[in-house]
């Protein structure tokens, strides 16, 4: 009886011990950068973080855009529009503060973060960028950077806690890539981050964006053409073609106006979204 007990004490031990093991993931095993954003349970990466090489990842993305369209409105869209809605579809990699700025996981050390095409909207007229220093420690959702309007200025928060690493050199003398291109070459800077996972979970991404982003472009078309009809009875009287276009409605915004439209894309309507 004794020798039966034992014997099933011991196959217990290794059982438990062999759950254990399993429930671990050694520290020198890099997870998958999905694993890292809580979508996945469980994956390790056996390929250094080349995404650009691994199937799995063309997976996840291709799944991303599948749920983007299934998801997507018609609507008519201007094709030489870069900053609306529609071009979320080439960017679903990307995760979504509620303050309009994109993190993008290039690699566990490193997130690229930028404005989004909303904001790109309200920024025509850019006097300048200032970006954070070298080596800064920058917070989740505290003001990191400051775009210098014509007559506002705009405050950027982080979407991620971290250290600077690098900043886009390129702002300094062209601003403007922060209107032309938001997503890619109008990059702000790259983040060492202290708690990627975390983070990330805090951030809006992949299907939960569209319907994001769709109601914040109503917001500020909304808004826009509200104010301007507010405004139209100091314009005078126009010409039969419209005279020439505004760059940027923004431009004509009081203070008081500009804060409101900003206040308005920050506020969270939908919690659960």
């Amino acid at each position: 009886m004794e020798n039966i007990t034992a014997d099933v004490a011991t196959i217990t031990g290794r059982t438990a011990m062999r759950k254990k093991e399993y429930q671990m993931i050694p520290a020198e095993e890099k997870k998958c950068i999905w694993m890292t954003t809580g979508l996945i349970s469980y994956k390790l990466c056996a390929l250094d973080y080349r995404c650009e090489e691994c199937v799995f990842d063309q997976v996840m993305r291709n799944e991303t855009n599948v749920q983007a369209s299934r998801n997507a409105q018609p609507t008519a869209v201007d094709t030489d529009e870069i900053t609306g809605a529609d071009a979320l579809q080439t960017n679903n990699a990307l995760f979504y503060h509620q303050n309009h700025c994109w993190a993008k996981v290039e690699d566990p050390d490193e997130v690229r973060i930028g404005i989004d095409g909303i904001l790109a909207r309200l920024v025509a007229s850019i006097k300048t960028v200032v970006l954070p220093q070298h080596g800064e420690i920058v917070r989740q959702g505290q003001c990191f950077a400051h775009i210098i309007l014509a007559k506002h200025i705009l405050q950027l928060f982080s979407p991620v806690s971290g250290t600077v690493i690098t900043v886009n050199p390129e702002l300094r003398n062209n601003p403007q890539l922060l209107v032309r291109a938001p997503w890619d070459e109008g990059w702000l800077a790259t983040i060492k981050p202290e708690n990627l996972g975390q983070d990330l979970r805090s951030l809006l991404f992949g299907k939960k964006v569209l319907s994001w982003y769709q109601s914040k472009e109503q917001i500020v078309t909304r808004m826009g053409t509200t104010i301007f009809n507010e405004n139209s009875a100091a314009l005078g009287p126009t010409l039969q073609d419209g005279g020439e276009p505004m760059p940027c409605f923004v431009n004509g915004l009081s203070s008081e106006q500009f804060d409101q439209i900003i206040e308005s894309l920050s506020r969270i309507e939908n919690p659960a979204i």
